[in-house]
């Protein structure tokens, strides 16, 4: 779902559209869709209908309505000037500078995901800004509660999804926990899937000249790749969305009085799922960071962490390669801050959370992941499931 808005050719990108005064480039896998005074390329998935069936709603909405992960380019021919729509969470950067709207290069300024983005003729960029996060409810809860309301999320957004995907799924296991959630929840509601036993990049236009640029991103340094129309489970942002990105955790977890460093210390973590990559030296650095804290009510303490992982961007689709993301949802993220500190840290340190949802809907499952995460042998678990 990579793009480049200009005046003039981005040559890196696979095709060219000609929409006014602009030129679009993109990768492949976009349509063209014309609506009264609307001419736009839209890529990607809606969680609960058809993309086509919902573009009149995308494009009438003033701020986004409706889940999933896509992108529409909308061109005005009145005003002659493009927005870029998405879903409520939008999984993808918009950078831009005088000359180039894109998501694939960093450039001079960003876009944030509260603010919905219009390039003008005159190549002026306006942002309009909404109330990306919502409600905020600051009541203390329960892990059981908090399994009971994730389930739910996640199995309407699974059978939501599998009712309106007609494309074929295929499904990847890393080895690690968030791969195996999603996992978890296709194969309890379907047998219409393949199990990708093997890494498979293949090759097209739009990937040969940005080979570089896209592995430089780290959600893209290992992708599988079909140039012909699929979906690809992926379990990101896992770990941002499910209370274990290290530098959410230490603000969480000092916030509430203690300290990241004092916990890794204690006997009953020394062999949890996160221990050796909590000690890594970039992480260690984060939670040994003794600045002074900002001085957040609660309400702010949800709002800011929310703000934090809403900006953390990863997999927008590459190609006609689809990537179902379901865990990228503020609800579920927003339940596991509701969390005392203590019953929180099952879950930061061992998924245990997540561990309970996937036996929930798959009992056993859960021996297939690895150890420790980012272990050197991630994947070791996974030879009587994938061979």
């Amino acid at each position: 779902m990579f793009f480049s808005i200009s005046k003039t050719p981005h040559y890196n990108f696979s095709h060219q559209h000609k929409l006014g005064p602009f030129v679009v480039g993109t990768d492949a896998g976009w349509t063209a869709y014309q609506h009264n005074q609307y001419t736009c390329l839209y890529k990607g998935y809606v969680d609960s209908a058809k993309i086509e069936s919902v573009l009149t709603q995308i494009l009438n909405q003033s701020e986004p309505e409706l889940f999933g992960n896509f992108c529409v380019l909308a061109y005005n021919s009145v005003s002659e000037s493009i927005k870029i729509k998405s879903d409520r969470y939008r999984s993808f950067p918009i950078y831009f500078n005088s000359e180039q709207v894109s998501n694939l290069n960093k450039l001079d300024s960003t876009v944030w995901s509260d603010s919905v983005a219009e390039v003008t003729s005159d190549f002026l960029i306006t942002q309009s800004k909404f109330n990306l996060i919502g409600h905020i409810d600051t009541d203390y809860t329960t892990i059981d509660e908090v399994v009971e309301k994730i389930d739910i999320i996640l199995t309407k957004k699974t059978q939501d999804f599998l009712r309106y995907n007609d494309r074929p799924i295929r499904a990847f296991l890393s080895g690690g926990v968030d791969s195996l959630l999603v996992y978890s929840y296709l194969q309890k509601f379907s047998t219409e899937f393949e199990l990708v036993s093997c890494q498979h990049v293949d090759y097209d236009s739009f990937w040969l000249k940005n080979s570089g640029t896209l592995t430089n991103l780290w959600s893209y340094n290992q992708i599988h790749h079909w140039i012909s129309p699929c979906i690809l489970t992926s379990g990101t942002p896992g770990d941002e969305f499910m209370l274990r990105g290290p530098p959410t955790v230490n603000l969480f977890v000092r916030l509430h009085g203690q300290h990241m460093t004092d916990l890794l210390t204690q006997a009953k973590w020394q062999s949890s799922l996160q221990h050796t990559y909590f000690n890594s030296s970039k992480n260690l650095t984060i939670f040994q960071n003794d600045d002074p804290l900002p001085n957040w009510n609660r309400v702010q303490m949800i709002w800011n962490l929310c703000n934090i992982v809403a900006n953390d961007w990863q997999h927008w689709h590459l190609g006609n390669t689809l990537t179902w993301t379901p865990l990228r949802d503020l609800e579920i993220f927003k339940l596991l801050l509701r969390l005392p500190v203590d019953a929180a840290m099952g879950q930061i340190m061992n998924s245990d959370i997540s561990r309970r949802l996937i036996e929930q809907n798959c009992p056993g499952l859960s021996r297939v992941m690895s150890a420790q995460k980012n272990s050197g042998n991630a994947m070791e678990n996974l030879v009587d499931l994938l061979l």
